[in-house]
């Protein structure tokens, strides 16, 4: 009886001890819940204002490129080739040999003008900032044939634009010389083409204003460098020189009218030297000096249906500039000066489609210079090159292809009663892009 008593007791108790203690936590249960709102509006303001953050910070990433492999069929009429020489790789119009007896047909094949490249694009509280770095295999041979093959990667591209306001933004890295229009080069299966395309990349700042109608205005300075003829190397040799107090200056005007697309430039550039060598009446000569060149260009692209028309027109003080550095920027004199040396070279390409997957390009070009009549014997004068090909593209990412090349490099005076030697190439492709 007592027992239950005490059961009772405790069943009276138990409701009032759970009681009290659930009184207790809901007020502050109430109290909580009151910060716990306000916390909360506090923590989802915070997460808002990252989500925010993170959005106008988020960047994409891409990856791409192509491989290639050429096979080529080279002749010289003017002399075997050089031995591992750049030409053997793509046409490099300075090195077609003049004044010896006609080389035998040489076959090559490489894939070191494969490519990769690795971009980014950011949307940051400052505007667009996108990065593009690439890479290919070409020119920097370290292997031989024997073995390895093997070949030195190098920059092509590297840089990063900033679009920091509407229609503007700002280029800082190496990339396509501003001065030249990349969009009017011709499709062809060699790694440059036409002898009087202008064709260089390097490092530079640019500034772009995007105009109405599709047009835009460029402000660049890039790194600049010299080329002479004389110096060190002799009356025929040619020097290259890094003793420039300013950068090269680009303006570009990018315009549209209708089909055609087109692009105005103007470049000055300081050409400069310092150096002490002997000169042509071998006395040593202190040289120090320095002139200012410009260069003109006028290219584009017709379009016409399906078919295109590119063309370029380039002038002035262009040494490096123009056709692998066909020609030097001029001169150091008896006295040390610097004589300029006018360049002048173009090409015009038409691209016609046979077929939805079936293409032709046929490209002609020309390039010269102004050489004056105590030129040493043997040095370039002027260059010519025609480029026709078949390319075939099962699907848009691959392409097979054939080209014939033809190529003239024609001298000052004569060598063994030459004053010119030629290049037949046959060249066959096969390119992925991935």
């Amino acid at each position: 009886m007592y027992r239950n008593r005490r059961l009772s007791c405790r069943a009276k108790l138990k409701p009032r001890l759970v009681a009290a203690p659930l009184a207790v936590a809901a007020l502050l249960s109430g109290q909580a819940a009151a910060e716990s709102l306000e916390q909360r509006v506090q923590r989802l303001e915070a997460a808002l204002a990252d989500s925010k953050t993170a959005a106008s910070s988020a960047t994409s990433y891409r990856f791409g490129g192509y491989i290639k492999l050429d096979a080529m069929f080279s002749q010289y009429s003017g002399g075997e080739r050089a031995l591992a020489s750049v030409g053997d790789d793509f046409l490099v119009p300075s090195v077609i040999p003049v004044g010896g007896e006609p080389g035998d047909a040489q076959f090559d094949m490489q894939a070191r003008h494969s490519r990769i490249w690795f971009k980014t694009t950011s949307q940051t509280a400052a505007g667009s900032i996108a990065t593009h770095i690439e890479m290919d295999f070409g020119v920097n041979q370290i292997g031989d044939e024997r073995i390895s093959n093997s070949s030195v990667s190098r920059v092509r591209h590297a840089y990063v634009s900033w679009q920091y306001g509407e229609g503007r933004s700002l280029l800082a890295g190496q990339s396509w010389s501003t001065f030249f229009n990349v969009g009017s080069l011709p499709e062809t299966l060699d790694f440059v083409g036409p002898v009087g395309t202008v064709f260089e990349r390097q490092a530079q700042l640019r500034w772009t204003l995007d105009l109405a109608a599709g047009s835009s205005l460029m402000v660049a300075v890039e790194n600049p460098s010299s080329g002479l003829y004389g110096g060190d190397s002799g009356a025929l040799g040619a020097s290259d020189f890094d003793n420039n107090t300013l950068p090269d200056m680009v303006l570009r005007y990018n315009g549209r009218a209708g089909d055609l697309s087109y692009s105005l430039a103007g470049l000055l550039r300081e050409i400069a030297y310092k150096e002490t060598f002997t000169n042509a009446l071998a006395q040593p000569v202190a040289g120090d000096d320095s002139e200012l060149g410009y260069g003109l260009s006028i290219s584009g692209k017709w379009q016409l249906g399906q078919d295109d028309l590119k063309f370029q027109l380039n002038a002035g003080h262009l040494g490096r500039y123009l056709g692998l550095q066909g020609f030097r920027d001029g001169y150091i004199g008896a006295g040390g000066d610097i004589d300029l040396l006018d360049t002048v070279g173009g090409f015009v390409a038409y691209r016609h489609f046979w077929a939805p997957k079936w293409r032709s390009s046929l490209v002609l070009s020309a390039s010269a210079a102004d050489q004056p009549s105590n030129a040493a014997v043997g040095t370039a004068s002027a260059y010519r090159s025609a480029h026709a090909n078949l390319l075939y593209s099962p699907v848009a990412a691959l392409t097979l292809g054939a080209e014939w090349i033809h190529a003239e490099k024609r001298i000052k005076g004569r060598i063994n009663g030459d004053d010119s030697g030629e290049l037949d190439r046959l060249q066959l492709s096969v390119k992925y892009v991935f």
